[in-house]
């Protein structure tokens, strides 16, 4: 009962990751906390955060190969975002692993908000634009990394509406390029937490054989989907776990 429960997890955040070019875990950590709970399953944050960042790493992976021919995919956002995000990611991984549980869901909440209010501003995107400012990138990618480190994350459902908002990255490139940034950060945030003993492998393999299959499939549901329809897609799945977090923090 449990494996096929945490494998329909599994499925459900991966084929999003594939989907709107995020890694899963704006909505696979508020699943994780509350859905086993209800099955006699018990699950703590940090547990929570174990498994997000164990599907995670195996979803952006897969999905990173299945946007290797991408012809979106932009060097000069990958290299700066990659490094910074890395080195941010393993650091707040390792502070989920010293402070009080609660912080992570209060930092989760704080992430899921930020996000939906900068999925809100409307902007003009550069589609001529190919370079941007490799600095900014990198410090952004840090802070992101550090805050997405400690829920688990890989930090792509923060890192789309940035480059939108502030970059104004075409959503087609955001998308493409956000899912092999988020690959990279999910990679110190899972064996940070592995090594800290914060990741049940029990649990976790449902939800990485769901990953490798379904975040494929959500990739090319991508390529033939409206942006429109994309971004809405990813508006109203953060809305709907900041609510639920929310409810839960108060």
């Amino acid at each position: 009962m449990a494996f096929i429960l945490f494998a329909i997890i599994g499925a459900l955040g991966a084929f999003l990751s594939g989907l709107i070019g995020i890694g899963g875990a704006i909505i696979m950590y508020p699943m994780l906390l509350f859905i086993p709970p209800l099955f006699n399953i018990d699950m703590t944050p940090a547990t929570a955060a174990g498994l997000t960042a164990a599907q995670v790493f195996f979803s952006t992976l897969s999905g990173s190969i299945s946007q290797r021919k991408n012809e979106n995919l932009n060097i000069s956002i990958i290299i700066p975002m990659s490094i910074g995000i890395l080195s941010g990611s393993i650091s707040g991984a390792y502070i989920a692993s010293i402070f009080d549980e609660s912080i992570i869901n209060i930092v989760y909440t704080f992430l899921a908000v930020l996000a939906v209010i900068l999925m809100f501003i409307k902007v003009k995107t550069n589609d001529a634009k190919t370079t941007y400012n490799k600095i900014a990138l990198f410090l952004v990618a840090t802070i992101i990394g550090i805050l997405s480190g400690i829920v688990g994350a890989g930090g792509a459902f923060l890192i789309v509406p940035i480059l939108l908002t502030f970059f104004k990255v075409p959503f087609r490139v955001v998308v493409a390029n956000s899912i092999i940034v988020a690959f990279v950060s999910s990679i110190g945030t899972f064996f940070t937490k592995f090594l800290t003993g914060s990741v049940d492998m029990e649990h976790a393999l449902p939800l990485i054989i769901a990953s490798l299959i379904f975040a494929p499939i959500g990739t090319k549901v991508s390529k033939k989907t409206n942006q429109i329809v994309l971004r809405y897609i990813l508006t109203t799945s953060i809305i709907i776990a900041a609510i639920k977090m929310m409810m839960d923090i108060l």
